[in-house]
């Protein structure tokens, strides 16, 4: 299958490691050029200054995306830079783990700031080129929490459902403008996020942290195997190409089989 991705340009919110840093790969793999959008930005500078060559250009721009100042430079730059938009992937995000009655405002603002007013932020601040271009491409980053709550991390399960909530009503407001907006939910992957429910957990039930994740695995995967970062980048740069041009509204689930709908 051609995805026909070479010279396109692809902005990736939260690309300088974890889900985000395996979807700049596949782009400079499918010869697109890429901006990484990151607090990170030293992490994302290294990245960008290996990935760039003959073929592609890829660079680094600092952004906090929950932000409004920072969505509307990386936009800008990224405009400056390569003077299009063709795709963007808000895989920017942070992760929680408490029992509701020991969940803070504070925290609670932390994970809703990023994951759901950033993925806002971005999305307001790209769609208006998308529009004078007359095409586009958006990705949202959501979770399988955002399709099934957790008893443990309510915040995250919430912004992660208001990711699918604004996606859908973007593709409803945005088809008209040949803007294909859809999300993907993933499973169980072993990246930094899920690193720090692990911490959490393996501190309030004294079970080690490998144990954990293996254990979790195996009860809510059918498959019985954790997801790969190269799973979900898979299914980012489909829903880049035209290959997927009639695919929009959707929240494509890449879970293994742990949430089915």
């Amino acid at each position: 299958m051609e995805l026909n991705l070479r010279n396109k340009l692809a902005i990736v919110t939260g690309g300088a490691r974890g889900l985000g840093e395996s979807f700049v790969q596949g782009f400079v793999r499918e010869k697109a050029n890429v901006v990484i959008g990151d607090v990170l930005i030293d992490e994302a500078k290294a990245m960008a200054a290996k990935l760039t060559n003959a073929e592609v250009k890829v660079i680094a721009v600092k952004a906090d995306v929950s932000r409004k100042a920072d969505a509307d430079n990386l936009i800008a730059t990224a405009l400056a830079e390569f003077g299009k938009i063709d795709i963007l992937v808000n895989a920017a995000g942070v992760v929680g783990d408490f029992d509701f009655v020991d969940l803070e405002e504070a925290e609670w603002d932390r994970i809703m700031d990023i994951n759901a007013k950033g993925t806002y932020l971005m999305a307001k601040a790209a769609v208006p080129y998308m529009i004078s271009q007359g095409y586009g491409k958006l990705i949202n980053i959501s979770s399988r929490a955002g399709k099934q709550g957790a008893p443990t991390n309510a915040h995250y399960s919430a912004s992660k459902f208001a990711v699918v909530g604004l996606t859908q009503s973007l593709a409803k407001a945005l088809a008209i403008h040949n803007i294909n907006v859809n999300a993907i939910c993933p499973g169980i992957i072993r990246t930094y996020q899920w690193e720090v429910i692990l911490e959490a957990r393996s501190k309030r039930t004294g079970i080690p942290k490998e144990e954990l994740f293996s254990q979790t695995v195996k009860e809510v995967t059918p498959l019985g195997r954790p997801v790969e970062p190269l799973d979900i980048a898979n299914m980012v740069l489909f829903l880049s190409s035209e290959v997927s041009r009639n695919i929009t509204g959707e929240t494509v689930n890449v879970n293994g089989g742990s949430y089915m709908d």
